[in-house]
């Protein structure tokens, strides 16, 4: 058949193959590694039901090209806080999305002082008293922006895969209810992709920062799959990423051009934590900055529609958000104007633009909003994209 038709032909087929071969993570001595039988699949929470649709496509269908184009982009703000000027242009704007970026000491009570300064700000933005969204990495290890007093030192990926899934669960858990009381509702991570033993130190991206929680998928499948479940009995939404996978790249696509994966197919066995999380529904997904030619050879993976729609969406059955990883200071997609980027991503089947700096956020609302202005058709994506988030927004509160 032509691979996969939903996720859960894919997971059992490619689950089967690998369970023979899976080496583990290495053990933290604390009583080994996960096993390598993966669990069931608990009863996930549902994603946006026809109605929660229909009453997200009714808010959405109220607002003009612009405040549609606004629920489509993400901005960046420092996460030790951002000031009224900053805040004021995302407000004006209609931005109702951030992103806590850089490094931050403040501690968990601070962090929340500042947060609720961007919510009260942004908050207008948003019919039905639904939430800001406020979004951070907190991975562990290097990949950690808040480290102030009372948030976990969370280490690397690596260590964590090793962990028994009971301690597994309780730290990200924990980790989680840090990032709630915060004010925090959104969590970038975990990271879904699988880097091969052998290319542990040189793939730049994961490897080297030992961002992998093991070294086949079927592993990191099951850890992501309990990442997912701790952060969101936590309050906090989690997003896999990098789909189709920063695994076996060689170059770190925040800092170097022309990174390309020539490994992965429609039926490569690393989709496998992604499709698994699609079964799973609770995380939301994101997709890389790398381009893979033997998905599409004339586009990078978030200007793709070969990559997000006909993968992400049809064959794995991916109904819910797309963000992309950051679309302005990344090297690999600077070839492209920055309004672009996004009206090149939501033209691909994408939702949600992210952007680590907050003025060419801006751009991007804009250029999305002239773009739909010309384009009924390019209209009609917005128009289906900002459904999409705001049936997130509405599933997230019990709203419908």
């Amino acid at each position: 058949m032509s691979l996969i038709r939903s996720a859960r032909v894919l997971v059992p087929v490619l689950a089967l193959s690998l369970v023979g071969c899976a080496t583990g993570a290495p053990d933290s001595g604390d009583g080994g590694g996960a096993s390598e039988s993966a669990p069931p699949i608990p009863s996930p929470t549902p994603a946006p039901t026809p109605d929660t649709n229909e009453v997200a496509a009714g808010l959405v269908q109220a607002l003009d090209p612009a405040q549609q184009a606004a629920m489509l982009v993400m901005a960046g703000v420092p996460a030790s806080g951002a000031a009224a000027a900053q805040l004021e242009p995302l407000a004006e704007a209609g931005i109702s999305s951030v992103f806590l970026h850089g490094r931050s000491q403040l501690s968990v009570t601070q962090t929340r002082d500042e947060v609720e300064k961007m919510t009260q700000a942004l908050a207008g933005n948003l019919p039905q008293d639904l939430p800001v969204w406020v979004a951070t990495d907190q991975e562990g290890g290097f990949v950690r922006v808040l480290q102030g007093p009372g948030f976990s030192e969370l280490p690397t990926a690596v260590e964590q895969g090793g962990w028994s899934e009971s301690r597994l669960r309780e730290t990200i858990a924990v980790v989680g209810g840090e990032l709630a009381e915060a004010g925090i509702n959104i969590n970038l991570a975990p990271v879904a992709d699988t880097v091969p033993e052998e290319l542990a130190s040189s793939n730049e991206p994961i490897g080297y920062w030992k961002r992998n929680y093991a070294f086949n998928p079927v592993s990191v499948s099951m850890t992501v799959r309990q990442v997912n479940e701790s952060l969101h009995g936590s309050g906090i939404q989690p997003v896999v990423k990098h789909f189709p996978g920063l695994g076996r790249v060689k170059g770190n696509t925040d800092t170097t051009a022309n990174v390309a994966d020539t490994t992965t197919t429609v039926q490569d066995e690393y989709l496998l934590p992604f499709a698994d999380s699609i079964t799973q529904d609770l995380a939301w997904v994101m997709i890389s900055n790398a381009s893979y030619p033997e998905l599409d050879d004339q586009n990078l993976a978030p200007f793709s529609e070969a990559v997000v729609t006909d993968l992400l969406r049809t064959e794995l059955g991916y109904e819910r958000l797309v963000i992309s990883d950051d679309l302005c200071d990344a090297v690999a997609v600077s070839g492209i104007e920055v309004g672009q980027r996004a009206v090149q991503f939501i033209q691909a089947g994408g939702t949600m633009a992210l952007c680590v700096r907050s003025e060419p956020a801006l751009q991007m609302v804009q250029a999305l909003a002239d773009e739909a202005e010309a384009d009924n058709d390019f209209a009609a994506k917005v128009e289906q994209a900002a459904t999409v988030v705001m049936a997130e927004r509405l599933l997230s509160t019990g709203q419908d």
